[in-house]
C-alpha cells in the first residue's frame, strides 16, 4: 500500500503553486510590482481560466464516472474525514459570492509555524495556506487579482502571540476569512483556553465579520489542543477541520507514516502534507458552498471565558509611554514584527516607563542565543512581576509571548520595563505590549 501511497504523493505535489508565504497582504494571480506593508506584491502563479470549456466539462465528468483507484479512495476518505463542521456558512458564502462577482477578497491565515510553512519546500509556495489561497481562487474568483492572501504564521507561538498582535497583523487587512491553526502550540490549560476562545470573538467581532475557520493539527505523538478548541468552535458554530480525524486511520493502519510521509518531523508537514491540508480546505469550501445559509450571530455568552478578547497594543508614540528610556524604538526585522524597542548594550538602564489602565498585561519580546542579549525585569508600581528572558540557549531569534499582570479589575497602574540585575550591560528588544481594560 504505500508504494500506492508514495504514487499519490507525487500526484498530489503537482498542484499548482502560489507564491509568497509571509505575512504581507498578496494579491493572487498579480503580475505587478508590491511595496511594503501589506502591499500587494508579484505573484509569478499563472491564472487559470475561470469558465469551464464544454470539452473540459465532457472530461471530468467522464473521469468521474471511472474507477477510483486505492490511492484516490485513501485520499477521499482522509479529507471526508477531515471535516468536523461546516459550522454556520452565511460569511464563507459572503465571501465567496464575492470572489464570484470580482470583488476583492482577502483571506488571513493565523497561526505557529505550520502556518509559517516550516517543513514545505520552499515554504513560500507550497506551505497549505498559500496553496488553499490559491485554491480558492482558481474554485471561485471572478478575477485573481482580486483575492488578496496574508500569512501571519510565526514558528513557536501560541494564540498568546495570536491575540497580542492580531490587530496589527489579521484585523488591519480587513480579511473576509480568517483561518485559525493554534492546536499543537497551546496548552489545554484555563489560561490556554481562555486566550483561545478570546482570540476566536475578536476575529468574529472584529469590524469586516470575517468567516473564521479553525484547523486543528496534530504531533506525532497525538498531542493536540483540538478537545478543547472544538467545544469553543462549537458553540460559536465555526467551520472545523481536523488533520488528527484525517490521517491518524491510516497511522495506525500502516497505511501511511506521520515523519517521512505526512510530517519531515514530530510536527512540521512535508509538501504532500501541506497539500493534503489544502485539499481539507478546498474540501470544506465545496461543501460550505453548498450547504443552505441561515443569518450568522456571534453568541453573547461565552463557552469558557473570554477575558483577553478586548485586547488592544501599544504602539510607538501612544499617550500611554511616558519614557523610553534607554529602549529605542527602530527597526527589529523578526517575523512579523518590523519594528520594536531595542535596549542595547551599555546604557544606563534608564527604564521604559507607561501609565495607563488595565486588568491584563502582555508583552512579545525576541530571545536568542547570544550572551549579548539578557532578562529585562518588568515591574508594576515598583513591584518586580515578570522577568523576561532575552537569552535562553534554546534561543534562534523566536518570539516570546508573556502574560504580565493578569488581574480581574481595571486598575490605574505604572509599568517599567528595565535589565535584570547583573544585565545592564546587555540588550533585548520589546517587539509588542497589549492590555485590556
Amino acid at each position: 500500500m504505500k508504494k500506492h501511497l508514495n504514487k499519490f504523493i507525487s500526484a498530489v505535489l503537482c498542484i499548482a503553486l502560489l507564491s509568497g508565504c509571509n505575512a504581507e497582504k498578496e494579491n493572487i494571480g498579480s503580475e505587478n510590482g508590491g511595496s511594503e506593508n501589506n502591499s500587494k506584491v508579484s505573484d509569478s502563479a499563472t491564472t487559470l481560466p475561470v469558465n469551464k470549456t464544454e470539452e473540459t466539462a465532457k472530461t471530468e465528468a467522464t473521469e468521474k464516472d471511472e474507477p477510483k483507484s486505492e490511492e484516490e479512495t485513501i485520499r477521499m476518505e482522509m479529507i471526508e474525514r477531515s471535516l468536523i463542521s461546516t459550522g454556520n456558512t452565511e460569511r464563507i458564502q459572503k465571501a465567496i459570492t464575492k470572489a464570484k462577482n470580482g470583488e476583492e477578497v482577502t483571506l488571513a491565515y493565523l497561526g505557529g509555524s505550520i502556518t509559517q510553512g516550516v517543513g514545505a519546500t520552499p515554504d513560500n509556495k507550497t506551505c497549505y495556506a498559500a496553496l488553499s489561497a490559491k485554491l480558492f481562487a482558481e474554485k471561485f474568483a471572478k478575477d485573481e487579482n482580486k483575492i488578496n492572501y496574508v500569512n501571519a504564521g510565526i514558528a513557536g507561538t501560541p494564540s498568546l502571540l495570536g491575540i497580542t498582535r492580531c490587530n496589527s497583523d489579521i484585523i488591519s487587512t480587513r480579511p473576509d476569512v480568517v483561518f485559525v491553526e493554534f492546536a499543537v502550540n497551546d496548552g489545554t490549560d484555563a489560561t490556554s483556553r481562555d486566550v483561545y476562545e478570546s482570540l476566536v470573538r475578536k476575529l468574529l467581532n472584529s469590524e469586516t465579520s470575517p468567516a473564521v475557520i479553525l484547523i486543528f493539527t496534530v504531533l506525532s505523538n497525538g498531542y493536540t489542543a483540538q478537545d478543547n478548541m472544538q467545544a469553543t468552535g462549537e458553540h460559536y458554530d465555526l467551520g472545523m477541520i481536523s488533520v488528527r480525524e484525517a490521517i491518524t486511520p491510516e497511522i495506525d493502519a500502516g497505511r501511511m507514516t506521520f515523519i517521512g510521509e505526512y510530517a519531515v518531523d514530530e510536527a512540521h508537514p512535508s509538501n504532500f502534507g501541506h497539500a493534503l491540508i489544502s485539499d481539507f480546505i478546498g474540501y470544506y469550501l465545496d461543501r460550505a458552498e453548498a450547504t443552505e445559509s441561515s443569518p450568522y450571530t456571534v453568541p453573547e455568552d461565552v463557552q469558557f471565558t473570554a477575558s483577553f478578547e478586548n485586547l488592544e497594543n501599544i504602539t510607538e508614540g501612544s499617550e500611554y509611554i511616558v519614557s523610553n528610556g534607554d529602549f529605542e524604538y527602530g527597526l527589529a526585522n523578526c517575523f512579523t514584527y518590523n519594528k520594536g524597542w531595542k535596549r542595547s548594550g551599555g546604557a544606563e538602564n534608564a527604564p521604559m516607563v507607561m501609565e495607563l489602565e488595565f486588568s491584563k498585561l502582555t508583552i512579545a519580546y525576541k530571545q536568542v542565543n547570544s550572551k549579548t542579549n539578557g532578562a529585562a525585569d518588568v515591574y508594576i508600581d515598583g513591584e518586580k512581576v515578570k522577568t523576561l528572558k532575552g537569552y535562553s540557549e534554546n534561543g534562534w531569534g523566536n518570539v516570546v509571548a508573556e502574560i504580565v499582570y493578569p488581574l480581574q479589575e481595571a486598575e490605574s497602574h505604572r509599568v517599567e520595563i528595565k535589565m535584570a540585575e547583573g544585565d545592564e550591560d546587555k540588550e533585548i528588544t520589546v517587539l509588542g505590549i497589549g492590555y485590556v481594560r
